[in-house]
């Protein structure tokens, strides 16, 4: 048993070794401190419904880029939740001039044409969603989700 124990810890020591080792080898990667996620939420119109609560969570890797997201819908009937979906995937950023002003452009599962949603960072704590075609939505209804 006292063997067993022995060879446990060495081969351990040794593992840990070759690590620091490793380690030591590779160049620093540099993080970006403000890389983060960034959350929009906000109620959505809906046909046959109350409304869509809808959270949009966009994630970004320590070099800022772009990564993958998160979309959270609760379909409320009357002020209950009656159907709650939440879709994952990736995400890209784009520039696009909008009304003479440059302005970010994200695309939520971009490779998925029948899935593609866009939204246009029209403020700095505000997206508004696309139509299908990515143009603004015409209605006085509230298409836009506010960053929390």
């Amino acid at each position: 048993m006292k063997k067993i124990m022995f060879a446990g810890i060495t081969t351990v020591a040794l593992l840990a070794g070759c690590q620091s080792q490793q380690a030591a080898n590779e160049e620093p990667v540099v993080i970006n401190p403000t890389a983060q996620k960034v959350v929009y939420s906000g109620m959505l119109p809906c046909a046959d419904c109350s409304g869509i609560r809808t959270t949009l969570t966009l994630y970004r890797d320590q070099f800022d880029a772009p990564t993958r997201f998160q979309l959270r819908e609760e379909y409320l009937q009357g002020s209950k939740v009656g159907l709650t979906t939440v879709e994952r995937g990736d995400w890209s950023q784009d520039t696009r001039v909008q009304d003479e002003r440059q302005m970010e452009l994200y695309t939520i599962n971009p490779e998925t044409p029948d899935a593609t949603r866009q939204y246009l960072r029209d403020a700095v704590n505000a997206v508004e969603q696309l139509d299908k075609n990515g143009e603004l939505i015409k209605s006085n209804l509230n298409y836009r989700l506010l960053r929390k």
